[in-house]
């Protein structure tokens, strides 16, 4: 069996050849890697860099591009009288509005009212309760015509299990009537109190088919000619003159009489006004909070870019053309007019670069800017952090997506150069073995001689001791 030459370095020359081989390849590998490993830290540190840039720059749209979208800094509605609250639907109206409004009747819905019970505990009979829903219509004479509506009947059956009063109204209340009951109780008394939803498309009728003698479920009977069920409120929808036309809506919350406006109807009123018109205030907020990012952008890429000086090493990217590039597009879109914000630039709002590099805003500019230009302002603000196109690369994520790019490249650098220790590693494992097999050569070699000599030691001293006798 062929011996390992590694067990046998040293026994022939007398050297530590296993520390001689460990310490050429340990040379030999730093020698090699070493300026290739600080290649792909710098690497690593530059591509770390840009993405804390790309990152904050696409933080710094998002942000802006919530504030924009929410219609925060779109118009602001207001209402002359409380009795109709109003509130922003979406990025709110489109235009400046003035609206007169009164509302003569509000929207309510159907009540119904049981005969009176002793207690919720008491049995209400066994059987099955249909409740349709569609349009009442009285008839003049006390009584009333039903038509029902598209929603298919909902049956409610009472057993055993819930027959009660408080049982029947869980079941009302479980179903899909659309329909909420309610238990009154006052002096020994307790009355079932069903309501319907607003609009007079919600009124509904209640079948009963008894499965037990009386009295039972008949007592909540209220249809045409059958009105057990006491009638307390009918459904009617909200009744409102808006700039001198009538209109109804079926709900005291309107979402579709004034654009961008949730109308809330609390009370009747005959004078309320509707307004909406843009406030300067909030734009002052958002581009108060935008300015004052920005300069934390500068500042991060100044951080980035210092060079080595009082012994501190310098910026990951101090010799980074992406960085600066980055740099420059933010100072120039300062003064960039955007066409799609009538030509408007940031510095019109009072935006300014100072000599010092600082980026801050002037409020009494802004403040003095004219309200028909409060329109192209938002526009501004919507436009510089919307999305990256070819046509328009001076926005926040255009700028952003030039990072990507530089980044790509900067990691095919990297990948390349971890390739190259990859390879060093192979070859420096290489070198260990031909040193190995090369000193374990001579290991033997010196062996071999060490033995001949002793050998021939020997045969001279026998000469010797023969020739002497």
């Amino acid at each position: 069996m062929a011996s390992n030459p590694l067990i046998a370095f040293g026994t022939g020359s007398g050297l530590d050849s296993r520390a001689i081989v460990d310490s050429l390849v340990s040379a030999e590998r730093t020698n090699r890697s070493q300026p290739v490993t600080r290649r792909v830290e710098t690497l690593t540190a530059r591509i770390s860099a840009l993405g804390q840039l790309q990152s904050a720059l696409t933080g710094i749209a998002t942000s802006l591009d919530t504030r924009v979208r929410s219609g925060e800094l779109g118009l602001a509605v207001a209402s002359s009288d409380a009795a109709v609250a109003v509130e922003r639907l979406g990025s709110g109206p489109p235009a400046p509005l003035v609206n007169g409004l009164s509302v003569n009747r509000l929207a309510s819905g159907q009540r119904l009212n049981s005969p009176p019970f002793t207690s919720a505990s008491d049995p209400v009979g066994l059987g099955t309760l249909s409740f349709i829903a569609g349009r009442r219509t009285p008839d003049g004479n006390g009584g009333f015509s039903f038509a029902a509506g598209g929603q298919a009947p909902v049956n409610i059956s009472i057993t055993a299990q819930n027959n009660s009063l408080a049982g029947l109204a869980r079941a009302i209340n479980d179903s899909a009537a659309g329909v909420t009951a309610s238990i009154v109780a006052s002096q020994g008394r307790a009355t079932l109190v069903l309501r319907g939803a607003e609009g007079a498309e919600n009124a509904f009728i209640i079948s009963a088919a008894p499965s037990g003698g009386p009295p039972g479920l008949e007592r909540f009977n209220h249809t045409p000619g059958a009105e057990t069920m006491a009638l307390g409120e009918a459904a009617r929808d909200a009744e409102l003159v808006i700039d001198g036309v009538a209109v109804t809506r079926p709900a005291n919350r309107i979402d579709d009489l004034v654009p961008g406006v949730r109308l809330t109807l609390r009370r009747e009123t005959g004078n309320a006004v509707i307004s909406a018109a843009r406030d300067g205030s909030a734009l002052s907020g958002a581009l108060a909070d935008f300015v004052g990012t920005l300069q934390a952008m500068r500042q991060l890429i100044g951080d980035f870019r210092k060079p080595a000086q009082g012994g501190e090493a310098p910026g990951p990217l101090a010799t980074d053309g992406t960085a600066r590039r980055i740099d420059q597009q933010l100072v120039r879109l300062v003064t960039l007019p955007i066409a799609q914000a009538g030509g408007l630039r940031l510095s019109d709002l009072g935006v300014n670069v100072l000599r010092d590099g600082t980026i801050s805003v002037d409020a009494a500019r802004l403040a003095n800017l004219p309200p028909t230009r409060l329109a192209d302002a938002e526009a501004l603000l919507r436009e510089v952090a919307g999305p990256a196109r070819a046509d328009r690369p001076a926005r926040l994520l255009g700028i952003a997506a030039t990072v990507g790019t530089a980044t790509s490249g900067l990691t095919r650098q990297r990948d390349g150069a971890t390739a190259e220790l990859a390879r060093i590693d192979i070859r420096v494992d290489q070198m260990r073995s031909l040193l190995t097999r090369q000193f374990a050569a001579m290991d033997t070699s010196v062996g071999q001689s060490r033995a001949a000599a002793q050998q021939l030691t020997q045969l001279m001293e026998m000469w010797t001791a023969d020739s002497g006798r």
